[in-house]
């Protein structure tokens, strides 16, 4: 197979996903204007020093079948060996991953193990014995607490995975039913909750992961060809796998998505298609950072053709001089460059 070829790929790909995230986005709004009156200014702002992006899921399709796919800007999609454990045994679904101090972490929906995973081999360590457990999915991780999570998807079981023994114990009981295909977990440490998606009905769920109490939090738009896999905080921003579907219902693409909280807000594409992936994991080590014009001052209204596109048109509804603010949105906070556009009068 042409998966261990790529292994010296991953190197590359480990390096990138240290240091991107410490990486500082430096907004420059370009240089300052002066328009005759009517005029609109054609805006020239960079970001340098802005993150790639770089992220893992699992499994691939194909050539990729039973592996972790690295994707990052630079190398584009590369991909563990075949996942196994010292048996030889395929560790074939992994249905979704963990990255914890450096050690990456597993649950096996087939076999039913919480397994410790070497990216570069594939070798699979299993941590304790097969759960009884038969359709875990959805792995998220409380740092605070040193608690990892877990869905039974069929049992609409909340469960807590003991990372050190893979010990399963429930949460609540039954707290998921009503909801016919929960999974996507991921833990949010802005308020402690978890958060979920029901693939029956398109809603993002928050739960209470010391009673497993479930609320909704937003209706997602409804697709016939595709679905939310996996999520994942990164810093408190939602993002999840959107698993492509063809019409025999066979995953065949993934595109990370951004998901605001907020009902009715608009999922952003993040990054290109990636095809032939069954996207079952996320683990993201680095997001591009966001970022939008604004106006800060001026004698009128400054109209943006698209105040989140780096070189917008903008119209000004009278004469005179207008600050306009690029901001790019840093896990560290916000971070701003001004431009001031003079229009004669």
């Amino acid at each position: 197979m042409q998966i261990r070829a790529l292994i010296t790929t991953f190197a590359a790909v480990s390096a990138l996903t240290t240091t991107s995230v410490l990486a500082q986005v430096t907004p420059d709004a370009g240089p300052d204007q002066v328009l005759p009156n009517g005029s609109a200014a054609v805006l020239a702002g960079a970001l340098p020093g802005r993150s790639p992006l770089a992220y893992w899921t699992a499994d691939g399709n194909l050539a990729t079948e039973n592996a972790i796919l690295f994707y990052d800007d630079a190398n584009g999609t590369t991909a563990s060996p075949v996942l196994h454990d010292a048996a030889g045994k395929i560790f074939g679904w992994p249905s979704d991953l963990l990255e914890i101090g450096g050690t990456v972490y597993g649950i096996e929906s087939l076999h039913r193990y919480f397994y410790s995973v070497d990216v570069t081999t594939g070798l699979c360590k299993p941590i304790g014995a097969a759960n009884t457990w038969k359709n875990v999915y959805s792995l998220a991780y409380d740092a605070t607490t040193d608690r990892v999570f877990a869905v039974d998807q069929y049992k609409k079981q909340l469960l807590r995975i003991a990372r050190t023994t893979g010990k399963v114990t429930p949460v609540g009981s039954a707290t998921l039913k009503g909801y016919t295909l929960v999974r996507a977990l991921a833990f949010r440490a802005a308020d402690a909750q978890l958060y979920a998606v029901d693939q029956g009905s398109d809603k993002l769920l928050r739960l209470n992961p010391s009673t497993g109490v479930v609320s909704v939090v937003r209706t997602l738009p409804a697709d016939a060809f595709a679905r939310i896999d996996e999520l994942e905080f990164f810093g408190d921003d939602l993002y999840g796998t959107n698993a492509i579907q063809n019409a025999a219902g066979d995953l065949i693409a993934c595109q990370l998505q951004r998901i605001p909280l907020t009902p009715g807000a608009a999922v952003e594409n993040v990054g290109p298609l990636i095809p032939e992936v069954s996207p079952h994991a996320l683990v993201i080590h680095s997001v591009p950072e966001r970022f939008q014009w604004s106006q800060s001052s001026g004698p009128g209204v400054a109209t943006f053709s698209d105040a989140k596109s780096l070189a917008p048109t903008v119209n000004f509804s009278a004469p005179g001089t207008y600050d306009l603010t690029l901001t790019a949105f840093a896990l560290s906070g916000p971070v701003a460059d001004t431009v001031s556009i003079t229009i004669e009068p």
